[in-house]
């Protein structure tokens, strides 16, 4: 099943579906568009029911008003600009001057003013992006659609164009949904976003909730980078205090608990720590918690970052460090070094919900 359960509302703003490849985003949006029919469950738009499969109610995707941005564009090689943009308005027998004008309107606000003669090949990638995007938008769509539409882009093009689409979407006040397995991207454009896997929702809230409060192991692994271990919640304080026992590092760690955090004492957990909020010292740090000795057993060079790889007991350890970190420079192996894990970097998923 490609989608199992999916649920979720949001009132405005830019909402993003991030997952990785066929967890079921795309086929979310299709349905959200009625270009596919779920098999139960309804969908609403703005106060309309546009599918309702136990009622009955299907209402097709040209009376849904809502834009679609295709991953590859899909636009008419053999159709300039103006008409690619303007044929979905021709189709609907709208008058020449109202085309004319909602066209050249469109053109205007994706920056394509005076581009309305050429074809598609005569485009940059960026430029038949926004042309898809004017085709969309021609219709004032109440909900914009957009299936990785940046994918086809390289990467330098990729951070300007997404740049100008949130402030473009923004600016209009256009409510849109947004699908894509690129995580920096996600995070750029989104106001909420939701983390799919094999066709569920595992977690949904803003890129800041996501990234800093994952609630589900696939979450803390798929976003960003982390270190992951077995842990059990040795002492639940009063507040927000902590701490938890990582057995397979032979430490205990002073943490800061989510106020929702249901776990209880001798609770297993899974514990993940970022490699780039941990630190690096050559000397014991006098009057911290949290640190422990590690040795170094290889160093990879990221340009701006480095990663040290470390080996604490019999597992290895990740740290991340800036360019002008001292250790950078060293090329020692088997390096002896001490790590410190900040108590509020420290990330604990109930044992129960990896189950």
């Amino acid at each position: 099943m490609a989608v199992d359960d999916v649920s979720f509302t949001f009132e405005g703003g830019i909402f993003s579906i991030l997952g990785p490849s066929g967890c079921g985003k795309s086929t979310t949006l299709r349905c959200i568009a009625g270009l596919e029919v779920p098999e139960a469950g309804f969908i609403k738009i703005g106060d309309a029911v546009v599918t309702d499969m136990q009622r009955g109610v299907f209402v097709p995707p040209y009376s849904r008003n809502v834009g679609f941005v295709f991953q590859n564009y899909a636009l008419w090689p053999h159709m300039t600009v103006y008409e690619n943009v303007s044929f979905g308005l021709q189709m609907r027998k709208q008058p020449k001057s109202e085309v004319e004008n909602r066209v050249r309107q469109a053109l205007e606000l994706v920056g394509l003013g005076g581009l309305e003669d050429r074809y598609p090949f005569q485009l940059s990638g960026g430029q038949q992006q926004r042309v898809a995007l004017a085709r969309s938008l021609v219709y004032n769509p109440s909900l914009l659609l957009l299936d990785e539409p940046l994918s086809n882009l390289d990467a330098k093009i990729r951070e300007t164009v997404r740049s100008e689409l949130r402030r473009l979407l923004k600016s209009l006040g256009i409510t849109a949904i947004y699908v894509t397995h690129d995580q920096e991207e996600a995070f750029v454009l989104s106001d909420r976003m939701a983390i799919m896997n094999d066709g569920k929702i595992v977690q949904e809230g803003t890129p800041l909730e996501i990234y800093e409060r994952p609630k589900h192991p696939f979450v803390v692994k798929f976003i960003g980078k982390a270190n992951i271990f077995e842990g059990t919640l040795q002492e639940k304080g009063s507040g927000e205090e902590g701490t938890v026992l990582l057995e397979e590092l032979g430490v205990a760690l002073h943490c800061k608990l989510p106020p929702d955090l249901s776990l209880h004492e001798n609770g297993r957990c899974l514990v993940a720590l970022r490699p780039t909020e941990l630190s690096l010292k050559r000397s014991k740090p006098e009057g911290q918690t949290n640190v422990f000795e590690a040795i170094v057993v290889a160093r990879e060079y990221r340009g701006g970052l480095t990663d040290h790889r470390l080996r604490v007991g019999e597992k290895q350890l990740v740290v991340t460090t800036h360019k002008y970190c001292p250790l950078v420079d060293s090329d020692i192996r088997e390096e002896r070094v001490y790590v410190r894990v900040p108590p509020e970097a420290i990330i604990i998923i109930p044992r129960e919900k990896s189950e």
